[in-house]
């Protein structure tokens, strides 16, 4: 919400110092609804069962060493990433288990591509800029690429599709 209403501001739709409009609102909540209806149970699975294998009391733990971070981060004014303080805690639950392995390549895959989000985004957004600043052929063409690197993405999420009742499986290694 708040990179689309400081765009709105920076483009002169918005006063300065404006709240973002409801629809902003509207469409980030259905944006983070979507995409948690449609790779939640991924997310679920690889944090469950394919980093290390947790049971209820490892959950709990991981879930509330989490909160105290993002808590205290949160008061103390520092970014972070829940899905990284997330992932963290529940590796600590498992290195904290006697006889529980944890799965170094499914830790190693997440960093990798945690490193790699922040350059890459960087460049897609250049790309998109340029592309966009040309005018409204260029907004058409920045949509379109969008909306088929979406669907790609769907319709790659959907040859192992991972679903209420295959979630606590445990992944197959790779």
């Amino acid at each position: 919400m708040g990179v689309i209403t400081l765009t709105l501001i920076s483009s002169g739709a918005l006063a300065s110092g404006s709240n973002p409009p409801l629809w902003v609102i509207a469409t980030a909540g259905l944006a983070i609804g979507l995409g948690t209806y449609l790779g939640g149970w991924r997310i679920i699975r690889t944090m469950g069962k394919g980093l290390t294998e947790i049971e209820s009391p490892q959950g709990f733990a991981a879930e509330a060493s989490a909160t105290t971070v993002i808590l205290a981060s949160s008061h103390l004014g520092f970014a972070l990433s829940t899905t990284q303080v997330v992932s963290g805690a529940i590796l600590g639950t498992g290195l904290g288990r006697r006889l529980a392995k944890v799965r170094w390549s499914v830790a190693g895959r997440m960093a990798l591509a945690w490193l790699l989000t922040l350059p890459s985004a960087a460049a897609v957004g250049a790309v998109v800029a340029a592309v966009a600043t040309t005018g409204t052929l260029g907004v058409a063409v920045t949509a379109l690429v969008a909306i088929a690197a979406a669907g790609g993405l769907y319709a790659a999420g959907r040859r192992d599709p991972v679903h209420a009742g295959n979630v606590n499986d445990v992944p197959a290694p790779v």
